[in-house]
């Protein structure tokens, strides 16, 4: 009989631990090991063993559940596009941009960042990844200048089979005093475009020169840099 009363007596405290293995505050129906219907403050954490809690956040996920998620997991879970190059290759000609007078694609060719491989130097063009707004700056310096001649540079974008756009240019005559060039050989601009996945985008150079050589390395570059 003492055997049967402890037998009983274990079964109820296994049934009463898998009853309340759930807490539920202000509901009776808890679904998480601690599930709050409501605000809740926290006002002391335990400190995370070592390093492996540090540039943490907690966060909700869509279930309502709260965890701690690290900040660059945030903050790159949406694959932002990063780009930065530079590079100009002198043997590379110059393309003829069509439909724009003057105008000629810049051969970047080499590439300092490129997070998601969106710039193909091959056609040195930027294709994004997803929809979204995209900061973009470059810059180019030339090498030779002739005076009177009109030097510029600018971005172009292309939306799918329409013709490319020219978004963004800072252009003006390279003006000379006593056959001396005083206007300076460099020449950028910068703008915010909202792309779609698969819009293209890359920059030309504007000259009326037969040839132009730009120097590379810091002097002419590019930047793009997903906002959103």
């Amino acid at each position: 009989m003492k055997s049967i009363r402890k037998i009983l007596v274990l079964l109820l405290f296994l049934f009463t631990a898998k009853v309340w293995s759930q807490v539920g505050i202000n509901t009776e129906n808890p679904t998480a090991m601690l599930d709050v219907n409501g605000n809740f403050r926290l006002r002391v954490a335990e400190k995370c063993i070592e390093t492996s809690c540090a540039d943490s956040l907690l966060v909700k996920s869509s279930g309502g559940y709260v965890q701690t998620v690290s900040k660059d997991e945030i903050f790159n879970s949406g694959g932002r596009s990063y780009v930065s190059g530079t590079g100009v290759n002198p043997t590379i000609p110059l393309v003829v941009i069509a439909g724009f007078t003057n105008w000629l694609k810049i051969a970047f060719d080499k590439e300092l960042i490129d997070e998601h491989n969106d710039f193909d130097i091959s056609n040195n063009t930027f294709t994004a990844p997803k929809d979204g707004i995209y900061g973009v700056f470059v810059q180019i310096k030339a090498s030779n200048l002739v005076s009177a001649d009109d030097l510029g540079v600018g971005i172009f974008v292309k939306k799918g089979t329409a013709a490319p756009t020219l978004m963004a240019e800072e252009s003006y005559l390279i003006a000379s005093v006593l056959s001396i060039n005083v206007s300076p050989p460099v020449r950028k601009t910068q703008t915010m475009v909202a792309l779609n996945a698969g819009d293209q985008m890359f920059f030309g150079v504007k000259t009326t020169l037969v040839s132009l050589n730009l120097v590379s390395g810091g002097s002419s570059l590019f930047n793009i840099y997903q906002i959103k």
